[in-house]
């Protein structure tokens, strides 16, 4: 396995530094990482692939509320026991989404990610090491 990952970012991550909540058709979510392009989102509730809808969302007074695709989602254990992390796309390039990233990003409530490509790297290496050292089936006999 080769050690280059590749980004296939359109525009730079942010992680989100200060809590932002919000809802996605309804449902309450928490912003994990956001983009130009899309935001990753933690709820309690499962949200089914390919699903449309708005995500609203507001800090201080700075929000926006934009349409959305579902692209990924999966379970995993955070920091307040399991929950899901869905990655959402928006459909199509937003003005006052970006104005709001930027205001967030003076103000400190997000900040720029440099180590997302790290932490892909290494996850992938974990993956590489655990199909190796999984089991081996014997050769089966001819017949």
């Amino acid at each position: 396995m080769s050690d280059e990952v590749t980004d296939l970012r359109k525009s730079d991550r942010f992680l989100v530094v200060e809590p932002i909540e919000g809802t996605f058709n309804g449902v309450p979510v928490g912003l994990a990482n956001v983009s130009l392009g899309g935001v990753q989102l933690l709820h309690a509730q499962p949200i089914r692939l390919g699903t449309r809808g708005t995500l609203t969302f507001n800090r201080r007074g700075v929000g926006a509320s934009v349409a959305v695709t579902v692209v990924w989602s999966h379970l995993a254990q955070t920091s307040e026991g399991l929950r899901y992390r869905t990655g959402v796309k928006l459909q199509q390039p937003d003005v006052p989404y970006a104005t709001a990233l930027n205001g967030y990003v003076r103000s400190g409530v997000i900040a720029l990610d440099t180590e997302s490509l790290d932490r892909k790297r290494q996850r992938e290496l974990e993956r590489e090491m655990k199909r190796k050292s999984g089991p081996k089936l014997p050769p089966l006999p001819p017949s």
